[in-house]
Parts: C-alpha cells; sequence; structure tokens
C-alpha cells in the first residue's frame, strides 16, 4: 500500500456551520492554498464530510467520543485522498468502510450531511493529486474543530483557522446541523422543552470552548481565531494576518467581492428571554475571549 507522498503541512478552515467559512476558504483559495476538488457550493471538502460525517458518529446511540481508531482510520483515507489517491490502494477493511458510508449516503440511504453518494464514489476513485507534491493544500469543512485534536496529533505542523461569529446571532441561524447531530460530544442533550435556539446557543458555547482550549494550549502558532464580525468591519487588516499565519507576503491585495455579511445583528430582532441567564454569561463570557484573540493585535 502507498504513502503519501512529502508534502507541506495542510491548513484547515473550520467552525459552527453558518461561521462565514466560505469566505476564508476562497482567500485561501486566493493566497494558492489547493483545498480540493471535490467541493460543494460553500467550498466544504467533501471527501472529508464522507469520511468524518459519519451516521455511526452522529446517533443519539453513538458513544460519547467516537472511537480513535476509527477517527485515525478517517485521516489517513482523506490524507492518501488528497496525495496518492485511494484508487486501487485500498486494503479490503478500507474498502468495505467506504461502502459502508457511501450507502449511508441519498440517493439510497437515507443519512444526510451534504455529500452524496457520486461524492463517495469520487473518493473511491480519486487518483494522484495534479500539480507540485510540495504546493501548499489544506481544506474547508465546519467540522474540521470537532477532530482538532486528531488532525494535530497526525499532521505534523499543522495550522488551524478558526472562525467564530456572534453567538447570539449563532443561536438563531437556520444551520443547526452540528448542534443537532453533535451535541452528545460536549456533554449536551437536546430535551423536548429546549428550544432549539437555546440547544444552539450552549452547542455554541461549549464548542467554541473546547476549540478555543485545545488550540491556545497545543497549538500556539499554529492556531488562528478570526472574530466573523470584525473582519467584516476590517477586511484588509484580518487579510493581512491571515497571509502572515500562512507565511505568505501581506502585502497582496484582498480579492474583491468576497466580504458580503447579509446577517449580522439578527438575534436584535429577537426574543432573547428564552435564554437563562447562566446560558447568556457564559455566551458572553466567551465571546469577550473571541474579542481579545480573534481581532489584528
Amino acid at each position: 500500500m502507498q504513502t503519501a507522498p512529502s508534502m507541506q503541512s495542510p491548513i484547515a478552515i473550520g467552525g459552527l456551520g453558518g461561521s462565514g467559512t466560505r469566505v476564508f476558504a476562497a482567500l485561501l483559495q486566493a493566497a494558492g492554498v489547493h483545498i480540493g476538488d471535490c467541493l460543494n457550493q460553500p467550498l466544504d471538502n467533501l471527501w472529508f464530510a464522507v469520511l468524518f460525517k459519519r451516521a455511526a458518529w452522529c446517533r443519539p446511540s453513538a458513544p460519547r467520543i467516537p472511537d480513535p481508531a476509527d477517527v485515525l482510520t478517517s485521516i489517513r483515507l482523506f490524507h492518501r485522498a488528497m496525495s496518492t489517491g485511494l484508487v486501487d490502494d485500498l486494503s479490503p477493511a478500507e474498502k468495505s468502510l467506504l461502502e459502508q458510508l457511501r450507502g449511508d449516503l441519498p440517493p439510497n440511504g437515507t443519512w444526510q450531511c451534504g455529500p452524496q453518494a457520486p461524492h463517495a464514489d469520487s473518493l473511491i476513485s480519486s487518483g494522484p493529486a495534479s500539480g507540485q507534491a510540495d504546493r501548499r493544500w489544506g481544506w474547508k469543512e465546519p467540522n474540521t474543530h470537532v477532530f482538532l485534536p486528531h488532525l494535530d496529533r497526525y499532521f505534523s505542523g499543522f495550522r488551524y483557522i478558526h472562525i467564530v461569529r456572534d453567538g447570539l446571532d449563532m443561536a438563531f441561524s437556520k444551520n443547526t446541523w452540528q448542534a443537532r447531530h453533535w451535541g452528545h460530544l460536549y456533554g449536551l442533550s437536546r430535551k423536548p422543552d429546549v428550544p432549539l435556539p437555546l440547544h444552539q446557543l450552549q452547542y455554541w458555547s461549549a464548542a467554541n470552548r473546547v476549540a478555543l482550549d485545545y488550540g491556545r494550549t497545543h497549538m500556539q502558532g499554529r492556531f488562528l481565531v478570526v472574530d466573523y464580525e470584525d473582519f467584516c468591519a476590517q477586511p484588509v487588516i484580518h487579510w493581512a494576518r491571515i497571509l502572515r499565519f500562512l507565511g505568505l507576503d501581506d502585502g497582496r491585495a484582498l480579492p474583491k467581492d468576497l466580504v458580503q455579511p447579509m446577517t449580522i445583528g439578527r438575534s436584535a430582532s429577537h426574543d432573547l428571554s428564552i435564554f437563562p441567564e447562566p446560558s447568556l454569561a457564559e455566551a458572553r463570557a466567551l465571546q469577550a475571549v473571541v474579542e481579545i484573540i480573534g481581532k489584528p493585535s
């Protein structure tokens, strides 16, 4: 079985769904970073989604933490797919796993997580990556933060950009996939009498806190937090900060027409009394941290 060639350390982007990660994926592309060929309109890497947004890991009966060995298998398959390819290079166990994941996906499967069976087919039949072996590469998939420790341990020099959008605005987002499917990983269970916006706010606090704690403790110099609202207010300054984080010339011009915020401040039109004071206090405390570390110094 082949091993992945020597490639530069990857750069990944993640955050809660609806945090504006698409903009930053486009910025990576503008900076010359290859983020994959199997992408949807928001520029999510669908191979990553096939491998990591598994039905077996998201069901209410799923264990609190996915088996680390299974996560490692997904990482290795993803790495090989993005480099040497998987076609004619799968063990029987790997082929069986991928066929199982494919079978869960539409149009014949019922698991709704973004990708469909043809995207799994393109993963299985992936060939060697085009271009130079030493090119910059990475991916954007919001759920990346869920697996941050595993990815950091596997990829030497792994760099990660975490996008954080205002917690109260996110509580009323229509993008609730993560909160509904990963809450159990953070000790959250949505009870019938808990409004979805409250569950979403609790997930926002818990998931972002875990990601920030890990990144600031274990990935110093390789972990960048971006305050989405501040980015929208002063994108040129943030763009230079991102380029420096990538080790690139910070004099590159910001690509045009990428920043088009539409729903900043949406929580102002909602009744916040549905949120218990402890939940509000936790979210505001975390927001204060983001406003410090997520802005250019």
